[in-house]
């Protein structure tokens, strides 16, 4: 304890600096007091840094004393006129840290920055609550850019991330914020925790509503719809919170079942109530209602509502609401650890004409992998693409590509960009003569393209024959499992199926992360069973590709980049399915330097696979 305090110089300047106290304190109380659950130390904590920042004569230290100064100050939240449930000699060693580093005149921003950080990560998802990146929360608020005088809102606003961001945005431009923030959360220890971090911020403009964000027959909820200029979101998501109450259902056009008419090419909402729906549904049209015409949105959303033709429903609604302004392709490292779903953000504005064409960008990186860690293995920051397309946006478009709906009930951010991004031929480090589709190259015969098939778990190691699944498609070799090899007599069913010949490209179709990795059937390999979640491309005629140049290219950074685009992930798994036929190729131009290119790629593959045959010819036999 006295080695951190000695190192620190008061008051402290920095947001890092500050979080370190936080974080000494809370875990000073999480291993010493008598509470160990987050959400109650988070809660008392809350109770003495307002206490400390709101009143000048701070020789009084005791709980009874804080206490009742909090009642008196907060009458209305139930947190603050709640008894701490920390010990005495607990709550003056919080005290005592805070008025240490001089609490009272430290930069309210970099308090509430440092608090909201210890706050999220220590809060749990079991009710679909994720809390969002500071990054994602800062590129929203700098695209939708809030003027000054806005009503601002998040209807599920937890501990009010994006309104304290959209109030700072502000401050950090000079600028006075005369409008308001409105945040609604159903959770109250939420609630309540976004009131503390707003009180640090802002004495006013803002009003936290302890309340079901859904149930719009509250009054304080539905004197909000239509007034709202800009709603910054994060709702809650998962399978497992679904909305089943009718009362709330009944309010929403979404709590309705829908049914497609094919020859209108067109969804309908009839009158029959669903026994449920996934409230990010409802709470999108629930967007719809509280914005003012004109007003803008942004809201995270799982994929899923992205490319599930089920729900195009939810598209023709959005078209007939307004126009969509942007998306954003998450990576699917955002909510990890917490959740893998994977999740996108949608912009839009309410009222105005649908047009095709938006703006989309792509962001591979968040700032932290999918264990939650900030720092590599090297000890290097993970990179975070959002700060950079929140301030490119609206200044030069940098890293945003144009779209357009090319599939009105498949709107997956990264399938949107238009093709001639693809089609960029200085893109490519060889000269490219033109551009061909896997679609056109099967039409005209020049590839085919089939599927592997499962052997069941049961086949597992009963012989000796690779059963080659996606995991073993590494770095374009194919390094299968011997403990998943299977017999001669499973190999013989599925032998005239697969039929399966040396330069034969193997590419994984669907799974979790390689979708895309591909490698080569080559000499000594082609005795083997592939799986079903592989397909088989091969070269039928090499007039425009061989199979090795078609295999260099799939490994192009543009072609890897573009494939990705034509994945489409329901909540964990992905698949490209079909849309592998879009795939758009570039026809290289068969110069000196590309038949160089090739014979180096051949000859290193080939070599390879050579001396891998050699060493287990050689060592692995002995060894098993």
């Amino acid at each position: 304890m006295q080695s951190l305090q000695k190192d620190l110089i008061f008051p402290l300047n920095d947001r890092d600096d500050y979080l370190k106290v936080f974080k000494e304190i809370y875990y000073h109380l999480y291993s010493n007091s008598n509470v160990s659950r987050a959400e109650v130390l988070i809660k008392d904590i809350s109770k003495v840094l307002l206490y400390c920042l709101s009143n000048t004569d701070q020789k009084k230290s005791d709980s009874d004393t804080i206490f009742k100064v909090l009642k008196k100050q907060y009458p209305d939240i139930e947190m603050f006129i709640t008894p701490f449930e920390l010990e005495k000699e607990h709550i003056e060693f919080v005290f005592d840290k805070l008025i240490d580093i001089d609490i009272q005149n430290a930069p309210a921003h970099i308090i509430g920055d440092a608090f909201q950080s210890l706050v999220g990560p220590n809060l749990r998802g079991d009710k679909g609550q994720f809390f969002t990146p500071k990054s994602v929360v800062s590129s929203m608020v700098q695209i939708l850019s809030p003027k000054e005088s806005d009503v601002i809102c998040d209807p599920a606003c937890g501990t009010g991330g994006f309104l304290v961001e959209a109030f700072t945005s502000f401050a950090n431009n000079k600028k006075h914020f005369c409008g308001q923030l409105i945040g609604i959360e159903k959770d109250e220890f939420l609630s309540n925790t976004a009131t503390s971090i707003l009180e640090i911020y802002s004495k006013s403009n803002f009003n936290i509503i302890n309340r079901n964000s859904l149930d719009l027959r509250d009054k304080d909820l539905a004197r909000n719809l239509g007034e709202v200029d800009v709603i910054l979101t994060n709702p809650p998501f998962g399978a497992k919170i679904g909305i089943k109450d009718k009362e709330i259902l009944g309010q929403y056009e979404f709590g309705h079942s829908w049914s497609y008419v094919k020859s209108e090419d067109k969804w309908f909402k009839s009158n029959q109530l669903l026994n449920e729906q996934s409230p990010q549904l409802l709470f999108l049209e629930l967007c719809f209602k509280l914005l003012k015409k004109g007003g803008k949105a942004g809201i995270v959303l799982p994929e899923g509502i992205f490319g599930n033709k089920s729900l195009g429903y939810v598209w023709d609604y959005i078209r007939s609401q307004g126009q969509i302004i942007g998306m954003i392709d998450c990576p699917r490292t955002l909510f990890q650890p917490s959740t893998d779903v994977k999740t996108n953000i949608l912009f839009f504005e309410k009222g105005t004409e649908s047009k095709n064409e938006f703006l989309v960008a792509v962001a591979e990186n968040c700032g932290h992998d999918k264990r939650g860690r900030s720092l590599s293995s090297k000890g290097e920051k993970v990179k975070d693409d959002f700060d950079l397309l929140g301030k490119s946006f609206n200044n030069g478009l940098q890293n945003w590509s144009s779209a357009c709906v090319k599939d009105k009930y498949y709107v997956v951010p990264r399938y949107c960009v238009k093709e001639n991004n693809w089609k960029n031929k200085q893109i490519f480090e060889f000269d490219v003569k033109s551009f061909i589709s896997i679609n056109e190259l099967v039409d005209s015969n020049q590839l085919a393209i089939r599927k592997g098939n499962e052997v069941g778990s049961e086949a597992y190691g009963t012989g000796d024959i690779p059963f080659i699944r996606t995991s073993d498609l590494i770095n374009l070799e194919i390094n299968y499992d011997p403990t998943k090899s299977v017999s001669e007599e499973v190999y013989s069913n599925f032998k005239s199926l697969q039929s399966i010949e040396e330069n034969d490209i193997l590419m994984v179709a669907d799974g979790r992360y390689r979708i895309g990795k591909t490698s080569m059937i080559l000499n000594g390999m082609t005795k083997c069973v592939v799986q079903s979640h592989v397909k088989i491309i091969r070269v039928l005629k090499s007039s425009i590709y061989s199979p090795f140049e078609l295999l260099y290219i799939f490994n192009q950074k543009p072609v890897i980049q573009q494939i990705r685009s034509l994945i489409f992930i329901q909540s964990t798994l992905g698949s490209i399915g079909n849309r592998l036929n879009e795939l758009i190729l570039p026809i290289p131009e068969k110069n000196d330097s590309w038949n160089l290119m090739i014979q180096d790629f051949t000859e290193t593959l080939v070599e390879r696979n050579r001396l891998l045959h050699k060493l287990n010819d050689n060592i692995i036999d002995d060894v098993f």
